[in-house]
């Protein structure tokens, strides 16, 4: 890995987008993390990345939704 320290961050009205996350692969099919049952990933907090406006609010607001609907049926099951 290299190594990239953080001198400090940007003011908040530069913020735009986030990259880097969570893997597909530490997640199951509902978004559900493998090594913490019961932790839910969606958004940003996913390792993916998509221009900024509709394309990144609709890839969050559908993984929202795709993770609610997992955590609903990963409690029905307990």
């Amino acid at each position: 890995a290299l190594p990239l320290p953080l001198i400090k961050p940007r003011p908040i009205d530069e913020a735009i987008s986030t990259a880097g996350g969570v893997t597909f692969e530490a997640m199951d099919e509902r978004l559900m993390l493998r090594q913490l049952p019961g932790v839910f990933c969606a958004g940003e907090m996913i390792d993916w990345e998509a221009p900024t406006g509709g394309y990144l609010l609709t890839a969050c607001f559908a993984s929202g939704r795709a993770a609610g609907l997992g955590m609903v049926e990963w409690l029905q099951s307990r």
